[in-house]
């Protein structure tokens, strides 16, 4: 069987004060996981935290330095391009910078893609029994307004489609990364319409996790909300 080694992307902008080396080094204790540093522009002392942290894991730890800033959606699809063109991992997936999703939980997805690695899997903060899923309110019922909505008109049947832990097989990320998104805050479902269009989605899974916490520091607000109904008018011409 062919050996996995994913990449693991992880957006930074302006998180100087968040990220944190030892949860950088609690997910490279996966051996088959790199990590790549995305700086998205930053204003602040971002790029010179990332390049210590890089720094005390050589070879397994990098950065990539975007001077202007673009955007989550945008870094993220510069990243995955340039990956997919000049490294030979068998999937690619990103992670926030916050770590809301826990190193352990990010793990445990690397662990089911080491099982079943044809599939693509994306976390799903569902409060169940005995779990620790802690999301504000309001953010909580943005998600679920933006799901129903969307679904409505394509039936993906995703529960949880803004959770930011996701890895994919290098051939499905090119699919889903094939072109620039034309949403900011949404193009993780304008990524799983590309794929339901391709008819690749039915191969993902939802992980329901076990741990999962707002971060102090969240660009999400309700002031958001004007954007993302734009953006869905946006998916709902596609």
């Amino acid at each position: 069987m062919l050996m996995q080694k994913v990449a693991i992307i992880i957006p930074c902008y302006n998180e100087e004060k968040r990220i944190e080396q030892d949860k950088i080094a609690a997910l490279l204790q996966h051996a088959t996981a790199d990590v790549y540093l995305c700086n998205d522009g930053s204003t602040d002392g971002t790029t010179a935290v990332l390049n210590s942290i890089a720094a005390q894991h050589p070879g397994r730890c990098f950065v990539i330095d975007y001077k202007k800033n673009s955007g989550k959606a945008n870094t993220i699809y510069n990243s995955v391009n340039t990956l997919l063109a000049n490294s030979g991992y068998t999937h690619i997936g990103y992670f926030d910078a916050d770590f809301s999703t826990p190193a352990q939980e990010a793990i445990r997805m690397l662990q089911w893609i080491d099982k079943k690695p044809q599939n693509f899997i994306i976390g799903s903060r569902v409060l169940l029994l005995n779990s620790d899923i802690k999301r504000k309110t309001y953010r909580h019922i943005i998600g679920r307004f933006i799901v129903t909505i969307v679904n409505l008109k394509f039936k993906l049947g995703i529960y949880d489609t803004q959770c930011g832990a996701k890895i994919f097989p290098a051939h499905i990320a090119a699919v889903a990364f094939s072109k620039p998104f034309n949403t900011s805050w949404l193009f993780d479902i304008e990524l799983f319409i590309r794929l339901q269009k391709s008819g690749l989605l039915k191969l993902g899974k939802e992980l329901p996790l076990k741990e999962w916490k707002d971060v102090d520091g969240s660009k999400l607000g309700w002031k958001t909300s004007f954007k993302i109904l734009k953006e869905i008018y946006t998916l709902y011409k596609l």
